[in-house]
């Protein structure tokens, strides 16, 4: 089975530059994301771009997914920072999203992937009622199935992070190296499954380390407002 990213990993192969400084990229549910920044990757057996995609529909700044009639689709939205993924010294990398998954034929399919400057890896994809690790031996969080969670991963050195579920820590993961380079994507990512789930928002960005989990939800807070 193809995982989110996988399929176009040559498209993202450059060469590492210096580190990041602080940035917040915020997709809000305002439009759909290839209008605001972000490239669209979709399609079915037969390869990259055929046969249309999922069935899309964004309403009430909701994006809804729907593969349930083809499990070869995949449809999701990529955004590529050649060496400017990574947090410098006394900073960190947040990536933050509210989903909803209503209804997956196999194993699961929405997803997210993190590549970090280096190529350092997360891949999580969602059931109904549980989140597996790619790359750590497919380990699974659960969840509870059919609501709506606001999860955030955090890291301050692109190797360890905290997966973060409606406020609460519910892992602490390692980053695994691939050969994907500065890379962010969301979306139904895995060939030989279907689903049908929402999107509210999606953002990432790299902001000064905090001094206190009440100071990273506060500079969070602030970014949103900015939409910077």
């Amino acid at each position: 089975m193809s995982r989110l990213a996988i399929a176009v990993a040559c498209w993202a192969t450059c060469g590492a530059l210096p580190a990041a400084e602080p940035y917040w990229v915020a997709w809000e549910g305002d439009d759909v994301p290839e209008n605001q920044g972000w490239k669209r990757m979709w399609g079915n057996w037969q390869g990259p771009y055929q046969g249309g995609g999922a069935y899309r529909t964004l309403e009430g700044g909701v994006l809804t997914y729907d593969s349930l009639y083809d499990p070869g689709v995949v449809d999701y939205s990529y955004m590529e920072r050649p060496g400017q993924i990574d947090p410098p010294p006394g900073h960190l990398f947040v990536m933050e999203w509210r989903l909803r998954v209503d209804e997956v034929v196999g194993l699961s399919d929405p997803g997210v992937a993190l590549r970090s400057d280096d190529a350092w890896a997360v891949g999580l994809t969602f059931a109904q009622d549980k989140i597996y690790s790619l790359f750590e031996n497919l380990l699974t969080i659960p969840i509870t199935p059919r609501l709506a969670h606001d999860y955030r991963l955090v890291s301050g050195d692109m190797r360890a992070y905290q997966l973060y579920i409606d406020g609460e820590l519910a892992h602490a993961g390692q980053f695994v190296q691939k050969f994907v380079q500065s890379y962010v994507a969301f979306g139904d990512g895995a060939q030989g499954a279907a689903s049908l789930h929402h999107w509210d928002y999606f953002r990432f960005g790299v902001v000064p380390e905090p001094a206190s989990a009440a100071g990273l939800f506060a500079l969070l807070t602030a970014l949103r407002i900015r939409r910077t």
